[in-house]
């Protein structure tokens, strides 16, 4: 891979800058590239598989939360109980800046819910009931800064032009259950262990980070 950018290099200490205006691979533009290598395929029991709780309290995720397994830059974290489970549950952790993120999953029984923030560091669930729970990673990837516009441009996955894939932009007002604050890339060729992908996009340089997460 061509393109190599710096990012912060120690989890959960918070990297974000409020009203970002500067960063050496984006132009003055607001044209920026970005590189996500290879990551394993999506799966629900990635980060905790059937984690048994005899009561309300919380799922630590099993196993090193690598880069492989959480993207460059973060990916969704997907949610679920057995049948029967429902109320909301928080998920708590970190982005790719180290800043501190919850995010709320309505319970819908052993179907999955589908998150919409972008982890790369999950430290626990918080759980509303006895159930057997688990915690898995999806098909959406983070991206370094926030998104305006949706058009990609020069999309490639690895290196081979690209079915279209969706960027989303980042969203302003954020709650427990809004999108991500830098928005998101979902790939057409869904990731499996060898492909990675790159595209350019235009961001947001008056406030690159995006704004900051909800956490209470």
């Amino acid at each position: 891979m061509a393109v190599q950018v710096a990012i912060p290099g120690m989890r959960r200490v918070n990297h974000r800058v409020d009203q970002c205006m500067y960063a050496a691979d984006v132009g003055v533009d607001g044209l920026t590239t970005v590189d996500i290598p290879a990551c394993a395929a999506a799966g629900n029991t990635l980060l905790a598989n059937a984690i048994v709780l005899a009561a309300a309290g919380n799922v630590v995720p099993t196993g090193l939360q690598t880069e492989f397994l959480m993207g460059r830059y973060g990916r969704n974290v997907t949610v679920l109980g057995l049948a029967g489970a429902t109320g909301n549950a928080t998920l708590v952790g970190y982005d790719y800046l180290g800043q501190p993120v919850r995010e709320t999953f309505g319970l819908a029984g052993a179907t999955p819910v589908i998150g919409k923030k972008m982890f790369k560091d999950v430290a626990y669930l918080a759980a509303p009931m006895a159930s057997t729970y688990s915690i898995g990673v999806g098909a959406i990837f983070g991206v370094p800064y926030k998104v305006l516009h949706t058009s990609l441009l020069g999309e490639l996955t690895s290196d081979v032009t690209a079915g279209a894939g969706a960027l989303a932009a980042g969203v302003n007002v954020q709650t427990l259950l809004s999108a991500d604050p830098r928005g998101t890339y979902t790939p057409a060729a869904a990731p499996d262990g060898v492909r990675w992908y790159r595209f350019s996009c235009f961001v947001d340089r008056s406030n690159l980070h995006g704004s900051a997460h909800v956490i209470v």
